[in-house]
């Protein structure tokens, strides 16, 4: 079954789990011996935090039911799916966003995404693969007869953030590219990604892109002859602080979710650099809390220190990053956390209160992918929402069915007395409202 609302980044069974992966392999990814994945013990801490790692969000022995939930967990899941609802009938118009803002459409709503192009709704992703442009600018070109994906403002803002989101919208690898009246694949773009890394770079997105669809033990050359594999690939990413990754380091932290996941999985032992890896998600994890502000929001200096800036869009930013990761890496057990939930309320609240539900493309994307993520993984199940759209039901009427007014949406609190700031910022798209050109 896909998820309208994925949780990364799958929710197959056994079988479909192998059959994806083995249609996913590159043709350069040649596989190495089992023995060249160094195997160790999967490490505990009592609380079974490196047992939690799949970022499909389930243990290999267990699978997600549907469970009875109390009133309030009630009431936040029906505000959940209002949420969800409302913001999929503000889809980003790619005739003024550019394709850096349509990336940001896809994260939440996976390969059901909608956005607008000359006055009409089209799939995000199908514009996307076709080189559809947004705002005159594509994202893919072709060099020397080889795919390229570009780089820069509006199109990718980090190597291989593309093919990253393609991933979390579990977009199959044999998906068509169209680009310059040429036909690929998205395998051609994969392997562009892999001719591409290179040591002193960022590596992030491609290591989320790579951990997605290739095996823990495929390797391959980049185009200056060097072998790159998985573990080379952690290991230089591990090299660098979290705090200096893209977005507080929760990107980066993502990709370790992603790369530990990989052998998780499959139920291999966590080794070698996916160990490491793994290590620093437990400790990212403590320093999550620590740094919790108490009205549920998480720090908006992310992991540095305590930080709890008064502008909306910043708050929104940090705590739907961080929220959006630790809802894809948090044990089933953790998922009734009362300081989990706290965030949840809290980005629910800036949210539904926003003017005019208007939001920066960026944190409104990944603010909603942790609402979806969550609430797939406390219901086990299709969220209303997707069951409305699966059996057919049009869209206005879905729409209408879960955007209603009802007493059990009332709940929320109310923060329509706080100016949401869309000021310019030199690096952070946090700071660029969501009918802006980017």
């Amino acid at each position: 079954m896909i998820s309208l609302l994925l949780w990364i980044p799958i929710l197959f069974g056994d079988q479909q789990i192998k059959e994806f992966y083995s249609t996913a392999m590159m043709a350069t990814a040649e596989q190495r011996p089992p023995e060249s994945v160094t195997p160790a013990p999967n490490e505990t801490d009592g609380q079974g935090k490196l047992q939690i790692i799949p970022a499909s969000g389930k243990t290999a022995k267990s699978d997600a039911k549907a469970k009875p939930l109390d009133a309030a967990a009630q009431v936040r899941s029906a505000n959940i799916e209002r949420c969800l609802a409302i913001y999929y009938t503000k889809p980003i118009d790619a005739d003024r966003l550019r394709p850096w803002s349509v990336m940001h459409g896809l994260i939440a709503y996976g390969r059901r995404a909608q956005i607008f192009h000359q006055g009409r709704p089209i799939n995000a992703v199908e514009h996307l693969c076709k080189n559809g442009a947004g705002d005159n600018m594509q994202l893919l070109g072709i060099e020397n007869g080889k795919l390229v994906a570009r780089m820069g403002a509006g199109v990718q803002g980090h190597p291989g953030q593309f093919l990253a989101i393609l991933a979390q919208c579990d977009v199959p690898s044999d998906q068509p590219l169209l680009v310059e009246n040429r036909s690929f694949t998205l395998k051609d773009l994969i392997e562009y990604e892999q001719r591409t890394c290179h040591v002193g770079t960022e590596l992030t997105f491609k290591l989320i892109a790579m951990a997605h669809y290739l095996e823990p033990d495929a390797y391959w050359t980049n185009e200056y002859g060097e072998q790159w594999d998985m573990q080379r690939l952690i290991r230089e990413e591990l090299k660098n602080p979290i705090n200096t990754g893209a977005c507080g380091g929760t990107h980066r932290l993502m990709a370790y979710t992603f790369a530990v996941a990989q052998l998780a999985d499959r139920g291999w032992p966590i080794g070698g650099e996916w160990h490491n890896a793994a290590r620093t998600l437990n400790v990212y994890q403590d320093q999550t809390w620590k740094l919790q502000n108490p009205d549920g929001g998480f720090s908006t200096d992310f992991f540095e220190r305590l930080d709890n800036n008064a502008d909306p869009g910043r708050r929104l930013y940090a705590t739907g990053h961080i929220l959006e990761w630790l809802v894809c890496t948090l044990p089933e057990k953790q998922l009734e956390d009362p300081r989990l939930t706290a965030a949840i309320d809290y980005t629910l609240n800036l949210m539904l209160n926003a003017p005019n539900y208007e939001l920066d493309v960026g944190p409104r994307g990944h603010a909603l992918h942790a609402l979806a993520v969550y609430e797939n993984r406390v219901n086990g199940r299709p969220s209303e929402y997707e069951q409305l759209l699966a059996a057919g039901m049009p869209y206005a009427p879905a729409i209408k069915a879960l955007t209603r007014d009802s007493e059990t949406t009332r709940s929320i609190g109310n923060i329509h007395s706080t100016t949401f700031n869309n000021n310019n910022g030199a690096s952070r798209p946090t700071r660029r409202a969501v009918f802006r050109r980017r």
